[in-house]
């Protein structure tokens, strides 16, 4: 009975929102075509490196925003459908089926709704270059295109990446940088928890928002944006439909 079905393996982590998003799609996909697919996910597949190849069964719908998973596939024999964010350079592109969250669409949308609202000053909250998070870099990319277009004047901290041991040492610089900007300045943070942060050291600060300050996220996670006083305003990426294109994507080489 086996022998007649396919078998995809789902390469994500459901610890976080988005991730599950995706999976989600995936499964929506499968119950709509009501296709034949034995749908294979791995808990923990990073602790099973070793033989990666052994069990990756027909094809793998991947998260290739993880570097990591990236470089696990590189060199495997089955169809792999990635999905990840967008790439302002082609050539950065990975060469395999790909579907991509447009992230220069996602600060875009985030920009007009802070324009919406009244605001001519702008400034992006990110991550650093160490982060090795490329989707990252692009969005703070697509946020100096637009502010660049537009003729504003748009200001970028990168900040440092927040651990149990750097946290106070981090919203301090955070902190810092938040008090340079002008009031009625609106704050596009590249993730819903980097928005977070913003929210926590304007509460410290005694700077109301949106009074003083603006702020919206990127990402629609629903648990991050219940951890603050302040309702925050985001932008969601649409994994379900990036997981219902998967799945598309991934039909011609699974049987379906």
């Amino acid at each position: 009975m086996f022998d007649k079905r396919h078998r995809i393996t789902l390469l994500f982590n459901a610890n976080k929102a988005y991730d599950r998003q995706v999976v989600e799609g995936v499964g929506e996909y499968l119950q709509a075509s009501q296709s034949e697919w034995d749908i294979f996910i791995e808990e923990d597949f990073r602790a099973r490196i070793d033989n990666i190849k052994e069990w990756l069964g027909d094809g793998v719908i991947a998260d290739y925003d993880d570097d990591h998973i990236a470089q696990l596939l590189a060199d495997v024999d089955v169809p792999i459908v990635g999905v990840g964010g967008s790439y302002h350079l082609a050539e950065n592109y990975p060469g395999v089926h790909y579907i991509a969250t447009d992230n220069h669409a996602l600060v875009e949308s985030a920009f007009l709704h802070l324009k919406e609202k009244g605001v001519n000053r702008f400034a992006f909250y990110g991550l650093p270059a160490s982060s090795r998070k490329h989707w990252a870099a692009e969005r703070e990319y697509a946020f100096r295109q637009l502010v660049a277009e537009e003729k504003y004047r748009g200001v970028v901290y990168q900040g440092l990446e927040t651990a149990p041991e750097n946290w106070q040492h981090a919203q301090n610089r955070l902190a810092d940088w938040l008090q340079t900007l002008p009031p009625q300045t609106g704050i596009i943070a590249v993730t819903d928890a980097r928005a977070r942060h913003v929210l926590q050291v304007c509460e410290h600060l005694h700077i109301p928002v949106p009074e003083k300050l603006c702020v919206i996220g990127i990402d629609n996670e629903e648990l991050t944006r219940y951890l603050s006083r302040v309702a925050l305003s985001s932008v969601a990426q649409g994994g379900e439909a990036n997981g219902l294109s998967g799945g598309e994507t991934a039909a011609p080489f699974a049987g379906a």
